[in-house]
């Protein structure tokens, strides 16, 4: 096995030098069962034309016998004249075909008939003067008959065996071709088609967002060894880009939030400043319970200006996904205090309904937070004269998922679009004010824990997005 091509550009040349190389062998061997047909062919009529020739010299000759014209003489001298020429010019191929031995006995015999017809012309033949020399004409004509009966005969028998060796050649070259073919395609589906089948699937997956490396494979010279470690790249870069986008799209989010945070982080300030104020100028005239109760109060804003940092910079941090158990309903509270002020410059109505009791689930809590707030800041945009925006947890039609429904009043998403919003940098808003990526992100986060995202809207009547999450089992965990 060392000594096979190990890339498979060279495994492939070799698959097909190795069917150039069968497909030259069974047509040199068709060309050479042709070429020994086309002789055998040419030297049968050969022998014919010599088992002719002999025939009619015979003819003539027992013609000669009986009727002693110089007609029947001649002509049997022409058809003998003709023999010889014919001898000597096919010498060659005669010679290959039935010897040098046999050859020279037919030539001896046709020298032996031509000198007795000679004699037998020019003897006066009175009675039956000459019955000893017809028979010695007749024995010599016999033994050139028999030959040449004999050289068609073997010759007839040649073309037989050679037609019977030809007869299952296409039959036995068709099954090696189906063989040889059948090799290929094995070869080819086993090292081309079944390894690219296998990254086209996990490459599916990198595209759903699940960024898992896809599994080596073959000797580290193959090709397809070169391109899974390429894939396998690209897909650690495109895991580090999404992170850095994730990140990007926070910022973003807390960039559109700093204005209504600052006002929500100033309000308890602000009351602290004037507990304070109320402390130093009525601390004489203020008894002990007052004085605690404005204590208590300034403790509580300062509690609720910490809250709202807390919550800004646990969102904005930076950092893997980490799974733990996670209620939906603090999560969607949460949110809801990260946007609340927003809420209320805009003059939309928050309403939160749990359909149903879910026991904590396993999931990326930072990642869900991220997806609401997307979503939440996507309805506030769309609902700029007011609006409502509802959230409700329930049991999805599969037991198995629970199910997250964020709607709003605004003006919804048109048909066509409907199939593109979850596509990176897809959006409807005005230039500017979206780049496209926040959905795409969202859809990418919630694939990762295990489930699914749905949109419907209609225009005019606003946009539901479903968020569809696994009650039990755990959802991929970051390797």
């Amino acid at each position: 096995m060392k000594y096979l091509p190990q890339t498979l550009r060279s495994q492939i040349m070799t698959s097909f030098v190795v069917c150039f190389a069968f497909m030259a062998a069974l047509i040199a061997l068709n060309y050479s069962n042709f070429s020994r047909l086309s002789r055998s062919m040419q030297f049968f009529e050969l022998a014919e034309g010599l088992n002719s020739n002999i025939l009619e010299m015979r003819r003539y000759e027992k013609n000669y016998f009986l009727y002693r014209q110089n007609f029947s003489y001649e002509e049997n001298v022409t058809f003998t004249n003709q023999l010889t020429l014919t001898l000597q010019r096919e010498k060659e191929t005669l010679v290959e075909a039935i010897g040098q031995k046999n050859f020279d006995l037919f030539e001896k015999y046709v020298r032996e008939y031509t000198e007795l017809m000679s004699r037998l012309h020019q003897s006066p033949c009175e009675a039956d003067g000459c019955a000893e020399l017809q028979s010695l004409v007749r024995g010599v004509g016999q033994n050139l008959l028999t030959l040449a009966d004999q050289l068609v005969a073997v010759e007839r028998r040649a073309i037989h065996g050679l037609l019977q060796q030809m007869i299952p050649l296409p039959l036995i070259s068709l099954l090696l071709l189906v063989v040889l073919l059948g090799f290929v395609i094995f070869f080819i589906g086993e090292k081309v088609i079944r390894p690219l089948a296998r990254i086209t699937r996990e490459a599916e997956a990198v595209a759903q967002g699940a960024f898992e490396r896809i599994t080596p494979y073959g000797d580290d010279k193959n090709e397809i060894h070169h391109l899974v470690a390429a894939i396998n790249r690209m897909v650690g870069e495109l895991e580090k880009r999404r992170e850095q986008l994730v990140q990007s799209r926070k910022i973003a989010s807390i960039g559109t939030l700093t204005a209504g945070i600052a006002h929500e982080i100033n309000n308890p300030i602000n009351n602290i400043s004037l507990i304070l104020e109320s402390l130093i100028e009525d601390e004489k005239t203020m008894d002990d319970a007052e004085r605690r109760r404005l204590y208590q109060e300034a403790m509580d804003q300062a509690d609720r200006a910490s809250e709202i940092v807390k919550n800004l910079l646990e969102f904005s941090r930076a950092s893997h996904p980490r799974m733990e158990e996670a209620g939906l309903e603090e999560v969607v509270d949460k949110t809801f205090r990260l946007v609340k002020n927003e809420l209320d410059l805009h003059h939309i109505r928050f309403i939160k309904e749990v359909k149903a009791d879910f026991p904590p689930l396993y999931l990326d809590k930072s990642g869900l937070q991220q997806v609401l707030l997307n979503l939440f800041m996507n309805s506030i945009q769309a609902m700029e004269n007011g609006g409502e925006l509802k959230v409700v947890i329930r049991s999805a039609e599969t037991p198995a998922e629970v199910r997250i429904d964020i709607s709003d009043t605004g003006p919804g998403i048109a048909p066509e679009h409907l199939n593109q919003v979850f596509d990176p940098f897809f959006t409807t808003k005005k230039v500017g004010v979206g780049t496209g990526l926040g959905l795409s992100v969202s859809y990418n986060i919630i694939k990762k824990n295990g489930g699914r995202m749905e949109v419907n809207s209609r225009l005019g009547q606003g946009a539901c997005f479903s968020i569809f999450l696994p009650l039990a089992g755990r959802a991929i965990e970051e390797g």
